[in-house]
């Protein structure tokens, strides 16, 4: 099935312990053009941060209600390097970082 990533923005994240923000932008790879890295404001939670997170932490998606869950905490969320200071290696390993 294929979606519109232009619906996942302003989702809803839902850590394992509760909400942490919504979905703000993605970064795409512009060799690949896979999606490299989700950009999570966490403003409703921790004060104005718009964070990079990998998107293998997505968990689910409900597409019809735009809430995606992930597999990390809110303290590992709040943790992710933090969009305007994030230096981004280009590699073909994928993502330098991931959270867990």
């Amino acid at each position: 099935m294929l979606h519109k990533l232009s619906r996942l923005h302003g989702a809803h994240v839902h850590a394992k312990d509760g909400g942490i923000g919504h979905i703000d932008n993605f970064l795409v790879d512009e060799k690949t053009l896979g999606i490299r890295y989700l950009v999570i404001d966490t403003s409703n939670w921790i004060g104005g941060k718009e964070v990079a997170v990998s998107p293998s932490v997505i968990h689910k998606i409900d597409w019809e209600e735009r809430d995606v869950w992930v597999d990390a905490t809110r303290a590992a969320i709040k943790d992710s390097p933090v969009l305007e200071s994030l230096d981004i290696p280009i590699t073909e390993q994928g993502p330098p970082f991931t959270i867990l």
